[in-house]
């Protein structure tokens, strides 16, 4: 058995407020008093897989090989849908419902291994029906953290529930993406990657989303304009932003996720 020292990362839509966060880890805790627990996050979106895709595989980047991520958004929970552990080629683990949350991980990651998590033996000695995060997940992630075996948790399946992933299109001086994040400031994420983008900072754009078209910058970052000006920059997840300064453009342009965003040269 391997020293009790893996990372086990939690993110869910469970917010503060109520004890569930707390009772994960304590349930992580019990079964290895040892482990290294980081919060990722509590307070994504209700309900809403593609948001808790689109962090895991933001946060997973900066996390070593052997790190194991508990995600609880699961609104399925209770129903027939399955928790399941993914390996990555990048040595990664994964214990999530399998609703879609995963889409992401496997986009950049890669999949080694796929397992329905079924070892009653590694789950709480009661499981709920509403709280699979506590007496199915966390558990058995503490028991990876202390050497069990992915082949212990379950049987392999083939596939897992995935999100469509929309395609980036390049249209002359257009760039027609969409929005897969909004970020708590309010800046507005896309999946228009940097390698698509042949602009200077300085240089003046359209931006087209929600049925409204504004004017704005393309620069490095926010302060490259003035206090409520719009900025379009390459953000740190590699991909293209697009921001009010010291303002909130999302609730400005009342944009949400999975809304098209178009990219448009002045010369249009």
């Amino acid at each position: 058995m391997k020293e009790p020292s893996a990372i086990i990362a939690l993110l869910s839509d469970l917010g503060t407020k109520d004890f569930f966060v707390g009772a994960m880890k304590g349930e992580i805790l019990k079964i290895n008093p040892r482990a290294t627990i980081v919060d990722i996050s509590h307070n994504l979106p209700k309900f809403n897989c593609w948001t808790a895709s689109f962090v895991l595989a933001q946060a997973t980047k900066s996390f070593p090989p052997g790190s194991i991520f508990v995600v609880v958004v699961d609104p399925g929970v209770g129903s027939c849908r399955k928790c399941v552990l993914l390996e990555t080629r990048s040595g990664h683990y994964f214990i999530a419902p399998d609703n879609g949350v995963l889409t992401l991980v496997i986009k950049e990651f890669g999949k080694k291994s796929v397992r329905e998590i079924r070892n009653r033996a590694l789950m709480a000695k009661h499981v709920s029906h509403t709280f699979h995060g506590r007496d199915i997940m966390a558990p058995v992630a503490a028991h990876l953290s202390l050497g069990a075996k992915p082949e212990e948790v379950g049987p392999e399946i083939d596939e897992l529930e995935l999100l469509p992933v929309r395609r980036v299109k390049k249209e002359r001086n257009r760039i027609v993406g969409s929005v897969v994040h909004i970020d708590d400031f309010g800046n507005i994420v896309t999946n228009i990657p940097e390698a698509m983008i042949d602009l200077n900072p300085g240089e003046k754009v359209k931006v087209r989303v929600n049925g409204k078209e504004v004017h704005a910058m393309f620069g490095l970052t926010f302060c490259d304009v003035s206090a409520g000006e719009y900025v379009c920059f390459v953000g740190s997840t590699g991909f293209l932003e697009f921001s009010k300064n010291q303002d909130n453009a999302a609730s400005d342009l009342k944009v949400k996720v999975g809304d098209e965003f178009v990219l448009v040269g002045v010369s249009e």
